[in-house]
């Protein structure tokens, strides 16, 4: 190990960090590369994705302060970027500071816009092929993998996977022109009003041109509609569902929709996201983890 891992840095070097647990974890991490998060779930995902890599890598949940003086918040992308622009413009020759968000509801223009921005010094990370963290644990052979085990507590699962091109022609595929609908929708209203909410999670899979139109009832019914199937055509010619439809909010949901249709049980993906990233580990990274593990170790 070299000697910069094993400098600690004074107190007086992070003059500026308000945030009592903050700065804490930072002075803990010593002269690791420190890498900001948008929530405690995104920490424990990297740490098990980047397990070999933590002896030079420390990721930091910048909900941490909330979590410490038990408000009710789950940190964000907003909070990633201020602090490391915060860190950027005080510690500008420290260059071992960085930033990893979701894409969300980005267009590409926009997240190559962002990562651009001077405040972040090249040190902004922006996932670029799916919309969040969550949304690389959507392939059926992971979500197979991870019933299997589910299995062992929910014995109702077990014909259900006794044949796994069942598990994904009745109960993957099927969630899928869910998700691109939901998508399209999401982008018309951002599209026409980016202040407007976007579809609830619950939305109903046969409801969501209805809802759409309801939710923006201050425009032509032709036009929200029209506007809303060019991007549907779109993501289907590009293959870009999971691009802009979230994992975590809309698939968990009418995953566990057909779970518990067809096999009475009740599996919420959200509160299994460490066995899900030790499947994904298993198999080979996306592109997108593996340009990430480069993107840290670049300096």
């Amino acid at each position: 190990m070299s000697l910069q891992f094993n400098t600690i840095a004074s107190d007086d070097e992070y003059y500026f960090i308000q945030e009592i647990a903050l700065r804490d974890a930072v002075m803990e991490a010593g002269r690791k590369n420190i890498v900001f998060v948008e929530g405690y779930d995104d920490k424990v995902i990297f740490e098990i994705l980047y397990a070999e890599n933590l002896d030079k890598l420390n990721f930091i949940d910048v909900s941490l302060e909330e979590a410490a003086t038990n408000q009710n918040t789950t940190g964000g992308c907003e909070q990633v970027k201020q602090h490391l622009s915060n860190f950027v413009q005080n510690l500008p020759t420290e260059k071992r500071f960085y930033g990893v968000i979701d894409r969300d509801l980005k267009t590409d223009t926009e997240v190559q816009e962002e990562k651009a921005k001077a405040c972040y010094d090249g040190k902004l990370f922006i996932f670029w092929e799916r919309y969040t963290l969550e949304n690389y644990f959507i392939e059926p052979d992971i979500l197979y993998t991870f019933l299997k085990g589910q299995s062992i507590n929910h014995k109702k699962l077990i014909p259900l996977l006794n044949d796994r091109e069942k598990f994904k022609t009745e109960i993957f595929q099927p969630i899928l022109p869910c998700l691109t609908d939901i998508a399209a929708a999401n982008l018309t209203i951002s599209f026409f009003d980016n202040s407007q909410s976007f579809l609830e999670n619950t939305v109903s899979c046969q409801k969501i041109e209805n809802r759409l139109v309801q939710k923006m009832n201050q425009l032509e019914e032709t036009q929200i509609l029209s506007k809303f199937r060019l991007f549907k055509n779109s993501l289907i010619e590009k293959n870009e569902t999971q691009k802009f439809a979230s994992a975590k909010t809309y698939f968990a949901y009418q995953f566990n929709l057909k779970l518990k249709k067809q096999t009475k049980t009740n599996i919420q993906l959200n509160n299994h996201k460490s066995e899900l990233a030790r499947i994904l580990k298993d198999g080979i990274l996306p592109k997108d983890f593996r340009d990430l593990l480069s993107f840290l170790k670049s300096e």
